[in-house]
């Protein structure tokens, strides 16, 4: 058992954009470290391990070295949290106060600062007020910054962080946007294209044939950052070329300020109204002339107003609905007949990509429906006439699948484990040389840093591994509860939306294919709980 007296620290180190840029040398990430090393070594305490982010902002807590501390904290790896000033640890005066006098002496941990004289188990009047005025300090910053950005923008100067694709930063002044040929070549012929009738899903469908790279593609090239295989790579969509026919830019306008921030504790943005932007005309030079933008946008308007007459509709399985082959959410949309409309379902990434993405998997709603209905009246029917002998036939079919499932898991999450232990003793050795001397500082935070990246890995997986163990877990109650919810649709008439919901977790459609002369459709049913009761075998629709 631990002595009380003896004192295993957690140092910790944060940085933000704001706090350094690249200027205060006394505020590096490495600068902190030093300090803490030096700080422990000199108390001749022992280091359990050192935790970092750098890049994160000390408004929220939401950062990933914090909360890993948080988790070993809980698991009582160490009695002391050590930090170079109480800036460092927060610049949220509730949370920090919350934090430093609630939820560390619960867990009977010290909290100390090197810079300002805090240390939890004395006594320090002042700390709150050190806490308040480290807040103050961010959402001045704050507020200093967004009147920078705002003054800037309705000068006319670029803000953004990525040129839009036509342009580029010019290199004398990164607030100028100048045009980039290669690029403005594919922006004029989109435009012209859907001015002249074409719709957005065939020009991007003959970008993507003739393999011109996506805007996020062409941007990373030019950035020298690593390109994706091929089939991996981010394609032409609807989406993306609409998004470009709507960007005011390439008549030489700049509309800035669309977005705020909901607080400065907060990286939440909401859009503001359409009078609050900021707009300046001819700020640079425009790729396309104001009567061809007039003509795209006079048919765009059309399609906007069309499609705001049906954005209320839902579909019946909207949201539970996916496509087999690509997995992607097959979209709802009404389709006008002669006599009325109907509700049908399409691949989303057909919809926005075309058929180099995917197929349309189209299925008409009123089918699927029928299916499902006559699918639940089976199984309500079952579960009245035979309760006890359906539930012992699903626990039995789902038993091996899972059994199958956990067993990968568990062996996975053991595997994780094993080396987490050993990174951590490995990390333990390490701060061990650097305060015997035997280690310098430089070569500690190299190896340090590359052992917290693949810690900070494994322990993300660890957490999405135990959430599946346990999904993989169905028991009796989850069979019975199903079987209850069945029960009660013996009767049932019409499927509605919130049957389907209770009942179905999702359902999966194939591409409709032709079989002697007839569409055949396979559609695979998972109910809640209990999953495919057909052991995952597909049923056919005609």
């Amino acid at each position: 058992m631990r002595s009380q007296d003896t004192t295993i620290a957690a140092l910790y180190c944060r940085l933000s954009r704001d706090d350094n840029n690249g200027s205060q040398e006394s505020m590096s990430i490495e600068n902190q470290r030093q300090i803490l090393l030096d700080y422990a070594a000199h108390r001749r305490w022992t280091v359990c391990d050192i935790y970092t982010d750098d890049g994160y902002s000390g408004t929220n807590f939401d950062r990933p070295d914090f909360k890993r501390m948080l988790r070993d904290a809980e698991a009582g790896k160490f009695n002391c949290i050590v930090a170079k000033d109480s800036s460092r640890f927060g610049r949220n005066y509730i949370e920090v106060g919350r934090y430093t006098e609630q939820i560390l002496p619960r867990l009977g941990i010290r909290f100390i600062t090197v810079n300002g004289g805090i240390d939890t188990h004395a006594e320090n009047d002042f700390a709150p007020f050190l806490f308040f005025f480290d807040e103050h300090h961010a959402r001045e910053t704050s507020r200093k910054v967004r009147q920078v950005k705002s003054s800037r923008a309705s000068q006319g100067k670029f803000m953004g962080s990525q040129a839009p694709y036509g342009y580029v930063k010019s290199l004398e002044d990164k607030h100028k946007l100048v045009i980039d040929g290669e690029a403005a070549s594919f922006v004029r012929r989109m435009f012209s294209e859907y001015a002249g009738g074409d719709s957005a899903r065939m020009i991007a469908g003959r970008l993507n044939e003739e393999g011109v790279d996506s805007p996020q593609v062409y941007h990373d090239k030019k950035e020298g950052r690593v390109i994706l295989d091929s089939g991996k790579r981010p394609l032409w969509g609807s989406c993306t070329v609409i998004q470009l026919l709507r960007n005011q830019a390439y008549i030489g306008d700049l509309v800035q300020g669309k977005r705020e921030v909901v607080s400065f504790k907060s990286t939440e943005r909401r859009l503001k109204d359409p009078e609050d932007w900021i707009v300046v005309k001819g700020t640079h030079e425009a790729i396309i002339d104001r009567e061809l933008w007039e003509k795209a946008h006079s048919k765009l308007g059309r399609r906007e107003n069309a499609r705001k007459t049906k954005k209320d509709s839902v579909g019946l399985f909207s949201g539970k609905i996916y496509c087999s082959d690509c997995k992607s959410p097959l979209a709802y949309m009404r389709k006008s007949l002669k006599n009325g409309e109907k509700g049908v379902y399409r691949c989303s990434r057909y919809n926005n990509n075309g058929v180099e993405a995917c197929t349309s998997h189209y299925i008409d709603e009123s089918f699927l429906a029928a299916f499902v209905l006559n699918d639940v009246r089976l199984y309500a029917r079952l579960a009245v006439a035979e309760r006890e002998q359906l539930t012992k036939r699903l626990l039995r079919e789902m038993s091996s699948q899972h059994d199958v499932k956990s067993k990968a898991l568990l062996a996975h999450r053991a595997k994780n484990e094993k080396r987490l232990l050993e990174i951590a003793s490995r990390m333990k050795d390490l701060f061990e040389e650097k305060c015997k001397g035997t280690l310098s500082a430089k070569v500690l935070i190299t190896m340090t840093d590359a052992f917290e990246k693949e810690q900070c890995q494994l322990e993300e997986e660890q957490d999405i591994l135990a959430k599946q163990i346990h999904s993989a877990k169905n028991t009796e109650d989850e069979v019975s509860g199903w079987i209850d919810l069945i029960e009660r649709q013996l009767d049932i008439k019409e499927l509605d939306r919130i049957t389907a919901m209770e009942l179905i977790d999702c359902v999966e459609v194939s591409e409709a294919r032709d079989v002697n002369g007839e569409r055949r459709q396979e559609v695979s049913i998972l109910y809640r709980f209990v999953g495919n009761l057909q052991g995952h075998n597909k049923k056919s629709i005609a």
